[in-house]
């Protein structure tokens, strides 16, 4: 009988809320972001949590925003400058190469003018050491465009900017890795054409790789968090961004911010 009594004892303290600390209910919403992992369930648990990630997200997206949106100026003058380069030095005519308009040239260059580029018979060494060294990779043994540009003054300027675009997206290029790009250019014709426009490709694509993060993920991040952190009991949390304007609409968020 005793142990009957124990057993029915230790139900009762099984089933009770003595021992547990209990929490006020609060509505549960769940991310709409869940699917793409962008938001973790254990940054949502509590609003001081939220915000911390909001907090994270807003500022790291504002300095990838400083540099995504730098670029467009860079790539501006890097345009303005190409054009500029296209009436500019002497040329041998001729034959054209067939660039891609992907690669966004203002105009096309002789093949004759990139085998004049092509023969200069100093190697990617000695240009690095012989040419100006206009920044700090240039001085930690970097070919730089400045120093290629002054190797082969004596070229059309539009087909030495092109050979050394083939070679790197920027200003700067590992010596060995635009040493192997010559030696391919001068066995393989072809292999120029599609280095350039591979280059030009990967160049504009990690520019648009990082607008897309900076638009869709980190707002709808930012987004999401804010409402997790200051109003996570507003109807419209499961439904964003488009209930901030169809409904129940931004204006009804104070009634529900704590």
């Amino acid at each position: 009988m005793s142990r009957l009594l124990i057993f029915c004892c230790c139900l009762l303290v099984a089933g009770s809320n003595a021992f547990v600390n209990t929490r006020p209910n609060l509505q549960v919403r769940k991310s709409t972001t869940k699917s793409l992992n962008v938001i973790p369930e254990a940054f949502t648990d509590t609003p001081e949590t939220a915000r911390t990630y909001f907090y994270i997200w807003f500022f790291g997206g504002q300095g990838g925003a400083t540099v995504a949106f730098g670029q467009f100026p860079r790539q501006f003058s890097k345009f303005k400058s190409l054009f500029e380069m296209s009436e500019e030095g002497p040329t041998k005519a001729g034959e054209t190469v067939g660039l891609s308009p992907l690669c966004l040239y203002p105009r096309d260059i002789s093949k004759a003018d990139v085998d004049q580029v092509l023969s200069n018979k100093l190697s990617v060494e000695q240009m690095v050491v012989k040419g100006p060294k206009p920044n700090y990779l240039s001085e930690k043994g970097y070919l730089c465009f400045d120093s290629f540009a002054d190797a082969n003054k004596k070229c059309n300027p539009l087909t030495i900017r092109a050979v050394f675009d083939a070679m790197s997206t920027g200003d700067n290029v590992d010596p060995s890795i635009a040493q192997r790009k010559l030696d391919e250019f001068r066995s393989d014709p072809s292999a120029f054409k599609n280095s350039l426009q591979k280059q030009k490709l990967a160049g504009f694509s990690s520019i648009a790789f990082l607008l897309f993060l900076l638009g869709p993920i980190v707002a709808e991040t930012c987004i999401e968090a804010a409402s997790f952190g200051w109003f996570p009991e507003w109807p419209g949390g499961a439904n964003l961004p488009w209930s901030l304007l169809i409904g129940p609409g931004f204006w009804t968020i104070p009634e529900y911010w704590i």
